[in-house]
């Protein structure tokens, strides 16, 4: 639901509404916080934008404060720093972001292999070195 959120303002506030029935935990507000700022794309007033952003900014920043090592929780500030436009600012962590990402992917950490792909997809349409190119290719086989 999360990636057809990119899209579609239905799916978005679909999945706000299911996240807000599950038990709190790190992992919710993370994926609440990275919802929200999606909602951000769907709404035309520039200050509904903003606030949908800024809340859902500081919900995933928390989230990762509490479980740092979650991989797909940086993943997604992460695809989120790379896609946000410039002027919000919102890019501090990306290469400390892409490093934990390709720790543990090269670690072959537990991780659902769904994931795994996503991951792999989208770090292929990034801006990425050679190294880093090479990684993904050993890790999509």
């Amino acid at each position: 639901m999360y990636v057809k959120s990119v899209d579609s303002k239905q799916t978005a506030k679909g999945l706000l509404v299911i996240l807000s029935k599950q038990e709190p935990s790190a992992f919710v507000m993370g994926y609440t916080g990275a919802t929200k700022m999606i909602m951000a794309k769907h709404v035309f007033n520039p200050i509904a934008k903003l606030s949908y952003f800024n809340t859902g900014k500081k919900m995933l920043n928390a989230a990762i404060a509490k479980d740092n090592n979650n991989v797909e929780l940086v993943f997604l500030r992460y695809a989120t720093q790379v896609s946000a436009p410039a002027i919000l600012g919102y890019n501090d962590d990306v290469e400390a972001d892409k490093m934990l990402i390709f720790k543990s992917l090269n670690r072959k950490q537990v991780l659902d292999q769904e994931l795994v792909k996503t991951i792999v997809a989208f770090m292929k349409q990034q801006k990425l070195t050679y190294t880093e190119k090479q990684q993904l290719a050993e890790i999509a086989k």
